[in-house]
């Protein structure tokens, strides 16, 4: 395993590829020079590890050399290289007991021992690494600054034991392998520790960049009656279940619950449930651990410890797979996490906040909802009405989002028309706020005066959760290829939804397909989540 920025640490291994039958244990200090020049480049650990195998089987006529690192948590060691034996079944990612293993005797005396391979010993090494031809071991500690950190393996088929001159040089070579793996170990912590943090400020800087919503609250007279037992609930740092049909702003009110409370200056991190599928949720939720699953790299963070300290809003709660709901029970119950693939507990300091535009009482009666996750969740209840039961809000949101869109697409709009208010206020909103929202950037996009008209946008607003009613409005046979009636067709249908993919009444179920084909279908024809005010 090479990359570019070893190129040149590769053409210095040819020294070391050349035949060395002529050099005698007396004479290898410019093999030792050789190597050590070697550890200084940014050679890959494991490559340089295979040359030195290949040129130390040819010195000392040994058949297979392999480094067995110390895990403390699981009190093993693991072959993480294996050299001149290529196909063993006891290779890379074997793991050995610290306790009954000659590996473990020489890591806990820091000798180096020289033995003969007994079939019959007691010692967990010998019968399978005899049964694969090998009658000779050499085991020596890998030690860096006093400490062990695992142990280099040799191992011969013929049964002449090394000598003293030869155990030397493989303790010098073993101090060099110790090195280049500390070196290693250091670059990688480094690596992934800079990975996380990039993920960690991208996320946030996207938090950052989204305008404040508080206000969006503030202007609904319907809400200003609540004000106050808003505001307390925020301060007590309890669950709160938040109701309502979808766009009515239930993410917006999340949000403002993080803002008046005493978390307002740490994260406020969302995660969609009916966005991911079920493989996906919980290493979203939870993070895993490198080599957890295929593609795991490198460690990463889930939403709970994104928003340690801070506010977790579980959007579409009711859309979460029953096996997920167990571990987030245990997550809220413990307030600790395992991330997948991993066996040490994280504790997390968070206040969650769950959404959803479901009946979960009929939810759980289905049998579709944890019941204990209902009541763990449903500590204080707050219900946000649909915008038709909310009149009185209609116009003061619509003049907001009209001075929002007119500033973000520099418009010169001051106000709507009467014509446009009557229209506004004659509507029954199905979509709620985040249909207002969509028709009032329509129609500061298309206008060009200082005063927002309002023409077909309301006419082009779908009427029915079925999108079929209003597709084909204004549609001429010819006008559109196959791939743009059907991009124009899920774009309408996601739009009805409020964007939901998956779940009941979701985009998916509407058009007959499986959530993962209609996510396939979107990438293929380019259907992005366009950026909006309301989260």
């Amino acid at each position: 395993m090479k990359d570019d920025p070893y190129q040149a640490a590769d053409e210095s291994m040819h020294a070391l590829r050349t035949p060395v039958a002529s050099q005698t244990v007396a004479g290898i200090e410019g093999l030792l020079l050789e190597i050590a020049n070697l550890l200084a480049t940014k050679l890959n650990p494991e490559s340089l590890f295979e040359t030195i195998a290949e040129v130390l089987g040819r010195l000392l006529k040994i058949d297979r050399a392999s480094l067995a690192i110390y895990d403390p948590k699981r009190d093993q060691f693991e072959i993480v290289a294996l050299a001149l034996q290529q196909g063993s079944q006891i290779g890379k990612g074997w793991f050995i007991p610290h306790r009954g293993s000659r590996v473990g005797l020489v890591f806990d005396s820091g000798q180096a021992v020289c033995t003969k391979l007994e079939p019959a010993s007691a010692f967990f090494e010998d019968k399978p690494l005899f049964e694969e031809g090998m009658h000779m071991s050499s085991i020596i500690p890998l030690i860096v600054e006093g400490k062990p950190i695992g142990c280099f393996n040799v191992n011969r088929k013929h049964e002449k034991s090394f000598d003293r001159d030869e155990m030397a040089l493989l303790v010098r070579i073993a101090d060099q392998i110790a090195i280049a793996v500390t070196n290693s170990r250091k670059f990688d912590e480094m690596r992934l520790q800079k990975e996380e943090l990039g993920r960690q400020n991208e996320y946030l800087l996207e938090l950052t960049k989204e305008s404040s919503k508080t206000d969006l609250l503030l202007l609904c007279p319907s809400l200003r009656s609540i004000r106050d037992r808003l505001i307390t609930t925020a301060k007590v740092d309890a669950t709160v279940m938040i109701t309502g049909e979808t766009g009515t702003g239930k993410g917006v009110l999340a949000r403002a619950l993080h803002d008046w409370s005493g978390r307002r200056d740490r994260p406020f991190v969302v995660c969609d449930c009916a966005a991911l599928t079920t493989s996906l949720i919980e290493t979203e939720l939870f993070g895993h651990e490198k080599g957890a699953f295929t593609g795991a790299n490198s460690r990463r963070m889930g939403r709970f410890e994104l928003a340690h300290t801070g506010t977790l809003l579980l959007d579409e709660v009711a859309e979460m797979p029953l096996e997920i709901q167990s571990k987030l029970l245990g997550a809220l119950q413990e307030r600790q996490i395992y991330r997948v693939g991993g066996a040490s507990p994280v504790k997390v300091d968070i206040r969650v906040i769950a959404a959803t535009n479901r009946d979960l009482q009929a939810e759980v009666a289905a049998g579709r909802f944890r019941q204990d996750l209902f009541y763990r969740l449903n500590v204080v209840s707050l219900r946000l009405p649909p915008l038709r039961e909310r009149v009185q809000d209609i116009l003061a949101l619509a003049e907001h989002l009209t001075q929002f869109y007119a500033q973000k697409f520099a418009r010169n709009i001051c106000s709507l028309s009467p014509q446009a208010r009557a229209m506004i206020q004659r509507y029954s909103w199905p979509g709620n706020i985040r249909e207002l929202e969509n028709v009032i950037e329509r129609a500061v996009l298309l206008n060009n005066g200082p005063i927002l008209e309002m023409g077909s946008e309301l006419d082009s607003s779908p009427k029915s959760i079925n999108p079929a009613n209003s597709y084909n409005h204004g549609f001429q046979p010819g006008s559109l290829t196959l791939n743009q009636m059907e991009q124009r067709y899920i774009r309408e249908t996601l739009e009805v939804t409020g964007w939901r993919i998956s779940g009941r009444k979701g985009a998916a179920e509407i058009l007959g397909l499986h959530p993962n084909t209609l996510r396939s279908k979107m990438e293929r024809l380019g259907i992005r989540h366009p950026p909006r005010y309301l989260s």
